[in-house]
Parts: structure tokens; sequence; C-alpha cells
């Protein structure tokens, strides 16, 4: 009787366990179609509107497809890496910079992280002190003044994805969630 306690506790606890990574999780956009429609559907962004390119090259890393596009203060990209680990990299470098930030209280406001292996994010809604710097896609920013930031930075597998807004308006702010409702990625 025992034993079979300890196997049905074990199955609820991995039953759990998967219900819970299954709701805080994020697929992979591995069809640059995918994010070309969520600019389209949930911004009113053109995919004529936006900087792409396939088959190139960022920091000397392979990629296969890169996606930028820019709305007042809101950005978009999207980056489709031949490795994994390139992508990894990326996001790696973006989650130190934020965490520095955090760690030294130049943050103020709400965020999440996380990171894997192959798959990680960071969402966040508040505000960056000046004299930080944070790296994004088209350039490292040095903030020379207090920034609002509000959106997240995510990479699964192959794909690193940046959604945005710096010092934006409620209606932007209302942008970004609605296009990170549209790929269904953690919302600030």
């Amino acid at each position: 009787m025992k034993r079979l306690k300890a196997i049905a506790a074990a199955a609820l606890a991995c039953v759990t366990l998967i219900s819970f990574t299954g709701c805080s999780g994020f697929k992979v956009i591995d069809d640059e179609d995918v994010f070309f429609d969520a600019l389209d559907n949930a911004v009113g962004i053109d995919d004529d509107e936006t900087f792409n390119q396939k088959n190139t090259t960022y920091n000397g890393d392979k990629v296969e497809y890169v996606i930028y596009a820019q709305d007042g203060d809101n950005f978009y990209t999207y980056i489709r890496f031949k490795k994994a680990d390139d992508a990894m990299d990326l996001f790696d470098d973006f989650y130190q910079d934020f965490e520095e930030i955090r760690e030294d209280g130049d943050f103020e406001g709400s965020h999440s992280s996380s990171a894997t292996k192959t798959r990680g994010s960071v969402v966040f809604n508040g505000e960056i002190e000046s004299g930080s710097a944070i790296s994004f896609f088209r350039h490292d920013k040095y903030l020379y003044e207090d920034t609002e930031v509000y959106g997240g930075v995510y990479v699964n597998d192959n794909v690193y994805i940046e959604v945005y807004s710096m010092n934006g308006s409620k209606r932007d702010k209302e942008k970004i969630t609605n296009f990170l409702k549209e790929i269904g990625f953690p919302k600030p």
C-alpha cells in the first residue's frame, strides 16, 4: 500500500511539473512569416516596412533570417541563427547586462527572467537609471537619461526575439502587449 501511494504521489508531482512548465513556455518561431504576420496583425507594420535579410552574419555568426522593425519608440527584432548556441550567446549578453543593472539597483519596476541551456526570457516593465549600458540587437545602448522600458527579450533554440518599447506611451505599450499576445510570448 505504501508503495502504491508513493507511485501515485510521484505521478501527481510529474503531472503538476509538466503543467507548470507548459504554462510558462513559449514556442520556437522557426518560420519568419509568423513574425511578419504578427507585425501586420497586431501592430500594422507591413513586411515592406521592415529591414529583413536572408543568409547573412551577425557578430561573425551565421544567420538564416533577420527582421527588424521600428515603430516610433517600439522595436521588434527576429533573428534565426544557423546554430542555437549563437542565439543563446546573444541572449546571454542581454541577460547579463540586465542582471547587472538589476543587482546594482539601477532598475526599478517589475521583471521576470529565466534561462536554461536552450531557452530563456527576460520580461520587464520599469525604469533603467541613466548611466546604465544594455545590449540590444541594433546597438548597444548607453542610457544618458532615466529610461522607461517595457517588453521582453526571448530565445528558444536558434531563434532570438526582442520586442520592447523605450520611453513609449501607453499606446506604445499596448502595441507591445498585443504583439506578444499574437505570438504567444510572456508579457510584462
